[in-house]
């Protein structure tokens, strides 16, 4: 059976042309990309498909284990749900029986659960989220598996100090997930510092050669890697060039790739103040006049917590129900937030109802599948954007998308004194996002064309620019890996610093702490 009817029967989708490339010239012929760059809502989770079904075509070009590390909590739950899916399928259909024998044959232990009953060859493991580590990839070595789970909780184990892990198990956690291992890095451009981490591993045992395969893939709609002449693995050149004209209904994968890559989305700019509420007051302004009568899902993004606040106070006066989404919110609530009525309107084939509003911070612009209708938000900084517009139209099913963007007539403050501007980077950045935008292919007045296919063709080098700032970043050598590894010294030891600004790098800005009592009567 080919790749392309496995694949149909792992996923329940007929593979995307650059999914075809994936497997057949790089992962079956033992090679890794650096970095896959992919625009969302193409299927970019499908990489833990494709390895699958290479690891059983060719065992010995393929790494046995798939780790796969996100940033947010929700793509965590989501990854495993959709592993799952994978693996049922493996169960499941008699089609399939001759890859999971493939798979059995490479584990050394019997696949039986303490029962007595079958299991599937492929261990499933989640290290944060809803599913709680099960250990299932401890156990064998020699038995495929795929853990999927957060910076700290990889990034801690990769490097001797998994929090949470005794000192006994420590190493076996460093082993399991720096051998044998292709490590899949997802939305990566939001963790620069453990990027720069996995390849200085990578090098390391490169260059020590003395361990197993350990290979770092970077995946990510907006990558902060290579350049224009050293580009990453994309869409296929076919896929990059859709014809003016869509076949509609969609009958082949190219095409919905083609829908999805030119989805209509109508960007309008709008100038405000600098007053400290007119970015909020006029988003919410715009939101309410536009879209409150059209029975329709809009998504609002701003920067901070306190203008999700002025803009739910502002759309409570619509009369229509207001959901909001913000990284303050415990993985508990989260995980309901999934489940409710109001919020399954902004999922793939949503039914229709009265307009409602989904108010997010940056919690809401990766990790979760979502598709609004329409968006209205401020300005932010180039990969914050086009993670927010990914957001919308996702699967170019709506013609008139329309998404509204207000930003300040100038970026900064002034100086009370001297009446100076002064610019912080992020506001830098944030101008040359404006800038960037502004170059869009134009629509009409101050409305401009912001298709995944658009943003794609902006010089690559001027996005990477307009990023957020990196922060400061530290480099892991070979002495600070010999350090870490020595487990059984259990005692602070000088040379042995903690991980966490390895993992994350060291923010220029202070965290902040708000502290609330109770008043004793």
């Amino acid at each position: 059976m080919g790749f392309e009817e496995t694949f149909q029967l792992l996923t329940g989708n007929r593979p995307f042309p650059w999914q075809e490339s994936l497997f057949r010239e790089w992962f079956s012929q033992g090679k890794f990309p650096a970095t896959c760059s992919l625009p969302t809502g193409l299927g970019k989770t499908s990489v833990i498909a494709i390895w699958l079904i290479a690891l059983a075509r060719h065992p010995d070009r393929v790494p046995r284990r798939l780790v796969y590390v996100v940033n947010r909590r929700t793509v965590v739950d989501q990854t495993t749900s959709e592993m799952e899916k994978y693996r049922n399928a493996l169960q499941a259909k008699h089609a399939l029986k001759d890859v999971q024998t493939q798979l059995e044959n490479l584990c050394a232990l019997p696949v039986i659960s303490r029962d007595g009953k079958a299991m599937a060859p492929i261990a499933l493991s989640t290290l944060r989220g809803q599913f709680g580590d099960n250990r299932e990839w401890t156990v064998d070595p020699s038995r495929p598996a795929v853990i999927a789970g957060t910076v700290d909780m990889i990034g801690s184990r990769l490097l001797f100090s998994g929090y949470g892990v005794g000192f006994k198990g420590k190493p076996l956690h460093a082993g399991f997930l720096g051998q044998d291992v292709l490590l899949v890095h997802d939305e990566a451009h939001l963790e620069p510092a453990f990027q720069k981490l996995l390849i200085r591993i990578e090098e390391e045992q490169k260059r020590s050669d003395e361990f197993g395969k350990f290979r770092v893939m970077e995946l990510s709609a907006t990558s902060r890697s290579g350049t224009d002449e050293s580009k990453p693995f994309t869409l296929t050149n076919p896929e990059m060039n859709p014809p003016d004209s869509i076949p509609g209904p969609p009958t082949e994968p190219i095409h919905y790739v083609w829908r999805r890559f030119k989805a209509a989305k109508c960007l309008t700019l709008h100038e405000v103040g600098v007053e400290r509420d007119a970015t909020s007051k006029e988003i919410a302004k715009l939101a309410a006049d536009a879209h409150k009568d059209a029975k329709v899902a809009v998504l609002i993004f701003v920067r901070t917590l306190e203008d999700v606040a002025i803009v739910q106070k502002e759309l409570t006066k619509t009369a229509r129900e207001i959901v909001l989404l913000t990284g303050t919110m415990r993985g508990k609530e989260r995980d309901k937030l999934v489940d409710k009525p109001l919020f399954k309107r902004f999922l793939k084939d949503a039914p229709p109802g009265e307009t409602v509003y989904l108010v997010c911070t940056s919690a809401g612009e990766v990790g979760i599948d979502i598709s609004a209708d329409h968006m209205v938000c401020d300005l932010s900084t180039f990969d914050s954007m086009a993670q927010r517009f990914g957001r919308v139209n996702r699967y170019g099913e709506n013609p008139d998308t329309r998404i509204d963007v207000v930003h300040p007539i100038e970026f900064g403050k002034k100086d009370k004194k001297t009446g100076v501007l002064k610019a912080e980077a992020i506001d830098i950045r944030r101008k040359r996002t404006l800038e960037l935008l502004k170059r869009l292919p134009v629509l009409g007045e101050k409305q401009f064309d912001a298709s995944p296919k658009a943003l794609s063709e902006l010089p690559q080098n001027e996005r990477r620019d307009a990023f957020a700032p990196e922060p400061t970043m530290l480099t892991a050598t070979d002495i600070l890996f010999d350090a870490w590894a020595m487990t059984s010294i259990r005692d602070k030891m000088p040379g042995r610093p903690e991980v966490a600004e390895y993992l994350h790098g060291i923010a220029d800005e202070l965290p902040q702490t708000t502290i609330a009592w109770r008043d004793e009567l």
